[in-house]
């Protein structure tokens, strides 16, 4: 190794030293490449199907990546100043790049985010990252039966210490119609309780391609929010602080659910009146079933996949089933006096294409329906999900509450 005092006349202990600092400096070498990668990846949208998932992953690990940054590049400047030169040089250098990459990183994420009314505790998305999934529900009540005779149960998430009825969230989980489950973000959903929600989280029938769920998920998704409300004496919820809130196919369900109680055509798969939410929030939604088939991205799991999806969800495509993606579309439930939406895009989204979410949400205003819009910079599709307490997460956790927060005073 270039620059290396290495000596046949050196001791065993020496030679050993020797080989531990060589060896601690090419893992440092190699780590700051990692972090170089991620962070020039993360920020140039054009490298290949590295920015996609480098896109994915960055507002969980830019900060922890940035550390990783700036201790290669300390010991690269080290490195040089004990003789190895060219290696400690090229080690400093990608160091240097992965720090300054993952902090602009940090920088334009934690920016949109203050912009939009949140905030971000760095320490925290630093050194305090957890499992997603790592909370449990405090009980489960089965509310319906599939189409098929199975329990449908909701998911229930209760407040402590909330005296009298509490602000509730329906929440509907995402996975394409075709996958997911309630709780695959139940961290979230028990901070959300923890901040004196109560969260319902519900489970509702996934489309294969030999049973289209476009007529029973939703009306299953429509059925929850009647259930709460017929026992909302018993869960302690507010029915006048009610919000939907879905992520990705979720969104859909929660956002037609929503038009369609407020016109009073809301179908329920168990009956009873379904009740309108104050407010709906949807992230990285898809709103557009229409344009997820036709406008399908390219990229890693974008695509044909995408494609899947809708094709699943309606039975087909939209040549053969046009009625049931007029359904399926959201624009199609949402006239005034609709709630208000809270939509938050992830503009590197390479599932559900950013223009066709930002179209609708102009669709939506046209329509004279409130919407707010949140650009969710250098993210891709489902970012908020891969860690408790990145800047994704608790992004859109601390918008969303902050727009909860106007709109229930």
């Amino acid at each position: 190794m270039t620059g290396s005092k290495s000596s046949p006349q050196r001791s065993v202990p020496q030679r050993v030293g020797d080989t531990v600092q060589a060896a601690g400096l090419i893992l440092a070498l190699v780590l700051g490449a990692i972090a170089a990668v991620i962070g020039l990846a993360s920020l140039i949208p054009g490298i290949g199907p590295l920015s996609p998932i480098a896109a994915r992953w960055a507002p969980t690990v830019a900060p922890p990546t940035a550390v990783v940054g700036l201790i290669v590049c300390v010991i690269g400047i080290a490195a040089v100043r004990i003789g190895f030169r060219r290696t400690g040089t090229a080690t400093t250098v990608l160091g240097g790049v992965a720090a300054v990459t993952n902090v602009a990183v940090i920088i334009v994420l934690v920016s949109a985010i203050s912009a939009a009314g949140g905030s971000v505790n760095l320490f925290t998305a630093t050194f305090g990252l957890s499992a997603i999934d790592s909370a449990s529900p405090d009980r489960h009540e089965v509310y319906d039966k599939s189409t098929s005779g199975d329990d449908l149960s909701v998911s229930i998430y209760e407040p402590k210490g909330t005296k009298g009825p509490a602000p509730t969230i329906m929440y509907v989980h995402g996975g394409g119609w075709i996958a997911g489950e309630p709780n695959a973000a139940s961290s979230e959903l028990r901070e959300l309780a923890d901040h004196g929600y109560l969260v319902v989280s519900v489970e509702y029938e996934l489309a294969t391609l030999d049973n289209a769920t476009w007529q029973s998920a939703p009306s299953q998704v429509a059925c929850a929010a009647s259930w709460i409300q017929t026992n909302a004496d018993a869960l302690g919820a507010d029915m006048d602080r009610l919000a939907f809130w879905g992520e990705s196919s979720g969104s859909n369900m929660v956002a037609n659910t929503a038009g369609a109680a407020v016109q009073g055509t809301a179908e329920s798969s168990c009956g009873g009146k379904v009740p309108a939410p104050a407010a709906v929030i949807a992230d990285y939604p898809a709103f557009d079933v229409t344009g997820l088939y036709e406008n399908a991205p390219t990229g890693p799991g974008a695509g044909t996949g995408t494609r899947l999806f809708a094709t699943s969800y309606t039975g087909g495509t939209p040549e053969e089933y046009p009625e049931r993606y007029a359904v399926a579309d959201s624009v199609t439930h949402l006239e005034a006096p609709a709630p208000p939406v809270l939509m938050m895009t992830a503009m590197r989204d390479d599932v559900i294409t950013p223009s066709d979410q930002l179209a609708w949400a102009e669709s939506a205003r046209s329509r004279g329906v409130d919407v707010q819009t949140v650009q969710v910079p250098l993210a891709n599709h489902a970012y908020t999900q891969k860690a408790k307490n990145s800047i994704g997460s608790q992004g859109h956790l601390s918008i969303a509450e902050a727009y909860l927060s106007e709109r229930f005073r």
